[in-house]
């Protein structure tokens, strides 16, 4: 992935054919690689906590989990200039490959000898590390793969992909390790990623990921790797209408993460409804999201995208308002179902705004710095809510997250750019 690499034919731009739109060859081609590596990833994510459980404790296995996920936030920034450096196509393929690899000596490790915790963390190690690069390039290839005006649908699609494989990744990494144990899930995730690494290759460009060089002069140098990342945050800040996509993208990320991770548990425990009304709860808010990429599909925004961002990120606030006042299952169900649903259709219409506004050699980088903001974002919401509940009350505390929501609502409505916005 070094700027040395020779330009090919298969980083210009393909011409117009059935290859355009989210729903041709080549969009399907890209969001079925994200599906599979997703069921892959995510049946591993299931046997390695199991295993951890198990054969451990849940204390090692919430230690791991939690030192695992460091690399991605540390490398974050750094997959978004590689993706820049070297074209987003190039460092999926590469990475799956390298993510592929990582699974093969897993399963081989652990075939000979045993799962144990040094194994089953490196492991988890370098598949965050190298996901920091995957990342930003999925989200840097998607305006190069379709037009502006169809970006809010193939981000619907892609959205349903993923959670589609995430949907399908747990039952199928819980058969897989039945069936054959960890070693086998680790082969199964193998495959996922090579497949996805094949498929990703496949991907044409149907516009240039930046102006080219005139025919008669050489290329110019790529800048220094740290100038490149300067740049990039350099960018970011002189951007106000991204700054802005950004906070409210971080607004809504600190106030949704807190009820659907661990408020969902404690507002069951309020209902005294236990782990099934968690699942039921978790559930509506699941189909209220599949439910908001399916909508999308079909009704995109178009020239009302504007409208719609600003009545989801309100409707938002509401739902967790009457999270904060439940007192039935319910009515929990149905506000857990409806933030799902909006959450979903600002998000889709967020995400195609920063990837229209964003200059393409800027986009790998800018990508990076909005999954910085997701990744954070929740940890640091999950951490505040158990001390908010233990100090101010389930009550207080969730009314606290949705006033978080009514902030975001609030930057939407001040700003023309982002209320007027038009995604057709």
């Amino acid at each position: 992935m070094a700027d040395t690499l020779p330009r090919t034919e298969q980083d210009a731009p393909a011409p117009s054919s059935r290859r355009d739109g989210p729903l041709g060859l080549n969009y399907l081609s890209f969001t079925g690689a994200m599906s599979l590596s997703q069921l892959g990833d995510s049946a591993w994510y299931v046997a390695l906590t199991w295993t951890l459980v198990r054969d451990f404790s849940p204390a090692t296995a919430g230690a791991v989990l939690t030192a695992a996920s460091l690399p991605r936030l540390i490398g974050l920034l750094g997959g978004g200039v590689i993706a820049d450096r070297s074209g987003p196509r190039r460092v999926m393929v590469v990475t799956d490959l390298l993510r592929g690899a990582v699974m093969l000596a897993a399963a081989g490790l652990i075939a000979v000898s045993s799962p144990s915790v040094p194994i089953l963390l490196g492991a988890a190690l370098l598949l965050a590390l190298i996901s920091a690069f995957f990342i930003p390039a999925s989200g840097a290839v998607k305006p190069l793969i379709l037009e502006d005006k169809d970006l809010v649908r193939g981000n619907a699609l892609f959205v349903f992909g993923i959670r589609g494989g995430q949907a399908a990744g747990g039952p199928f990494g819980a058969w897989l390790v039945a069936a054959g144990g960890v070693p086998l899930v680790a082969l199964a995730n193998a495959g996922s990623f090579l497949l996805s690494a094949f498929a990703s290759g496949r991907v044409r460009y149907t516009r240039a990921p930046a102006e080219p060089a005139p025919s008669d002069q050489p290329a110019p140098p790529k800048p220094p790797f740290k100038q490149m990342l300067v740049d990039g945050l350099r960018y970011v800040g002189g951007q106000r209408r991204i700054m802005l996509v950004l906070l409210v993208i971080g607004l809504t990320e600190l106030a949704c993460a807190p009820p659907v991770n661990l408020g969902l548990v404690l507002l069951s425990e309020r209902l005294g409804t236990g782990a099934t009304g968690a699942g039921l709860l978790l559930t509506a808010y699941t189909v209220g999201a599949v439910a908001s990429s399916l909508v999308t599909m079909a009704w995109p925004p178009g020239k009302h995208g504007g409208r719609v961002l600003v009545g989801t990120v309100w409707a938002a606030a509401l739902a967790l308002t009457g999270l904060a006042f439940s007192n039935s299952l319910p009515l929990a169900l149905g506000c857990y179902a409806v933030l799902g649903l909006v959450t979903g259709q600002s998000g889709l219409v967020l995400v195609s705004m920063l990837q229209r506004w964003t200059e393409a050699p800027m986009r790998g980088r800018v990508m990076s710095v909005l999954s910085l903001v997701i990744f954070a974002a929740a940890p640091l919401a999950n951490l505040a809510v158990g001390t908010m509940v233990s100090l101010l009350g389930f009550t207080a505390a969730m009314a606290v997250f949705a006033v978080f929501a009514v902030a975001a609502a609030l930057v939407t409505l001040a700003t023309p750019g982002m209320r007027g916005v038009r995604l057709d």
